[in-house]
């Protein structure tokens, strides 16, 4: 199921470097409304029903703490998250206290705001107990249900087999099984609700996981094992997903 997103900020820029610079579809997320303060935030809530706000604490008219009582009032179950700066620190502990699911420090780093959604969405004590339903939870590999397309079938048994190889590409998978690139990823996306290359990524660190689980194991031969020539590349992708850095899952798990 796709979360639908929102994002609240007074900044146009802020809003769009969130919404460009930001893998959605990676996370299973779509962008369904923008607003520069709290009262339009409320109004396009009302019209998109978002899953999950991201939001600025300061903004004019309406700031983003009474926003937050008014979406969790009027659409129980909706998580947010505030971007907040350092001096607003302590406002954004205060926050969470009061029911707001999580906030990070602006500037945050490159795949931080992925991390935090996946966290926030999938490791909640209300997810279930064991490490394997966990992981399907967290990374979804089970995007076919009772497909007839020969394609796709075929494109899943393909990944699987050469997911490590680094110079996998779209292009070659088509050309085996002959038919346009487009065309196979339309037929992908229709039938698995996400892209063929995202599905790839998605193989590439569940994989991961399972070789990480060996604490003897160094991340580069793992990153090597997955089919990715740069590590710093592999634990940015791989932390989108999983919500902590390889190393930092190698220790802890999923915990």
């Amino acid at each position: 199921m796709i979360t639908r997103v929102m994002i609240v900020d007074d900044e146009k820029y802020v809003r769009m470097g969130i919404k460009n610079e930001t893998d959605w579809a990676l996370i299973g997320c779509e962008v369904v409304a923008e607003a520069s303060n709290g009262i339009e935030a409320l109004e396009a809530a009302e019209v998109t029903r978002p899953d999950l706000v991201i939001s600025d604490i300061r903004m004019p008219k309406m700031d983003g703490l009474e926003l937050a009582e008014q979406l969790m009032a009027k659409l129980p179950g909706i998580r947010i998250i505030f971007l907040t700066a350092y001096d607003e620190f302590e406002y954004a502990r205060q926050a969470v206290r009061l029911g707001v699911s999580d906030y990070l420090l602006k500037p945050f780093g490159e795949g931080e705001l992925e991390a935090s959604v996946q966290k926030l969405l999938h490791l909640h004590p209300n997810t279930p107990a064991s490490a394997k339903e966990l992981e399907e939870t967290l990374i979804p590999l089970n995007v076919v249900k009772n497909t007839d397309n020969r394609y796709v079938k075929a494109a899943i048994d393909y990944i699987n087999e050469h997911y490590n190889d680094p110079d996998f590409a779209v292009g070659v998978l088509a050309d085996r099984l002959g038919v346009s690139e487009g065309h196979l990823g339309r037929l992908f996306k229709a039938e698995t609700d996400t892209g063929i290359n995202n599905y790839l990524i998605r193989v590439r660190i569940r994989k991961a996981m399972d070789y990480l689980k060996d604490p003897l194991v160094k991340v580069y031969e793992v990153a090597e094992k997955v089919g990715y020539q740069d590590i710093a590349y592999f634990s940015n992708t791989f932390k989108k997903l999983v919500g902590k850095s390889p190393s930092e899952y190698q220790q802890k798990g999923l915990e």
